[in-house]
């Protein structure tokens, strides 16, 4: 299990690497496509052989279902399956666009705050208030990752401890509503009258976050169709084991030109392909798992985070900054 840690956002990380689980190219998709039929392949071409060598044995006779039968069963298991997996990917793609909201609205947050804090009198003061702003929302986007990751008290670096501590977060609450509210409360004590076009600006960011919360934790905590997916599956499954008797003998040149043989691919392939589209469409309906066809949360998070330490760096007074670099 992948352990989640916070990590001091004093520190500006590096520039997130692709990560492992993703697809990136055509050809990675084609790999992970091979990966997920393989198992499927092989069963169904030990199944294809033991029903040819039950027709070798028996007789023609095996093959008594009339192939009208099997052309209606297959249309209905096409529609169920295209159903299926058209309501999959509309579940993924909403979750990628949910993803893409957090993502333009925390960098408008942290870019905004780094021109609006510093109206206010003291400037040491709008550093600190700026810094503890984009800390926050930093420290929101990595738990809400977590959270949808199934992670809800990740273990916390003593640079979050303290964050927490300052802004009364309470760690034993849920944490993605404790941060927001932190941030709120921040942006609402950080800002005066005189700023209320600014504070307003803000809490708006402030009430997207939760917005966006609303809207994953609805695509992670219901699931996708679970009753529907388990009769599809045994639609298809029910399928693939009468297609041979659908077929029939294949047969073209005779008993003895061995071109029977040629029903083995033909059946292989076909029911592959329909297992194969069952089981896309179920890891397409859980886009926030952690399966390389899922939603790329981590690498997005990282991202934001990324974005988010180079704002803040660019916030500092100039003499702040370059002593850090040189640090």
């Amino acid at each position: 299990m992948v352990q989640h840690k916070y990590r001091g956002s004093a520190q500006v990380l590096p520039r997130p690497r692709l990560d492992r689980r993703m697809i990136k190219s055509e050809t990675q998709g084609f790999i992970e496509l091979i990966k997920i039929a393989s198992i499927y392949l092989v069963f169904t071409s030990l199944y294809a052989c033991s029903v040819l060598y039950l027709e070798e044995r028996y007789g023609d006779a095996l093959y008594s279902v009339p192939g009208q039968i099997g052309s209606v069963f297959g249309l209905a298991v096409a529609f169920f399956l295209g159903f299926r997996m058209n309501s999959a990917y509309d579940r993924w793609w909403e979750a990628r666009k949910i993803f893409g909201e957090l993502t333009n609205n925390t960098r408008s947050f942290v870019g905004k705050c780094g021109i609006y804090v510093p109206s206010i009198d003291s400037k040491r003061d709008a550093t600190v208030a700026c810094k503890q702003l984009v800390d926050l929302a930093i420290a929101y986007v990595r738990q809400l990752k977590s959270e949808m990751h199934e992670v809800q008290h990740p273990e916390l670096d003593e640079h979050t401890k303290k964050l927490f501590g300052d802004n009364r977060v309470d760690v034993q609450n849920k944490l993605t509503n404790e941060i927001l509210l932190a941030l709120a409360v921040k942006v609402e004590q950080t800002f005066q009258s005189s700023n209320a076009i600014e504070k307003y600006d803000l809490m708006q960011h402030v009430g997207r976050f939760f917005d966006i919360q609303g809207k994953a934790e609805r695509i992670n905590n219901t699931p996708f169709l679970h009753i529907y997916g388990a009769f599809t599956r045994i639609i298809v499954i029910s399928y693939v084991i009468l297609m041979p008797f659908f077929i029939g003998d294949i047969d073209p040149g005779g008993e003895d030109s061995m071109l029977e043989l040629l029903a083995i691919p033909i059946l292989v392939l076909i029911s592959t392909a329909f297992l194969t589209i069952n089981r896309l469409a179920n890891l397409l309906g859980e886009p926030l798992s952690e399966h390389r066809t899922s939603v790329a949360i981590d690498v997005i998070c990282q991202t934001i985070v990324q974005d988010s330490e180079q704002f803040k760096v660019k916030f500092q007074p100039k003499s702040e900054s370059a002593a850090n670099e040189v640090g």
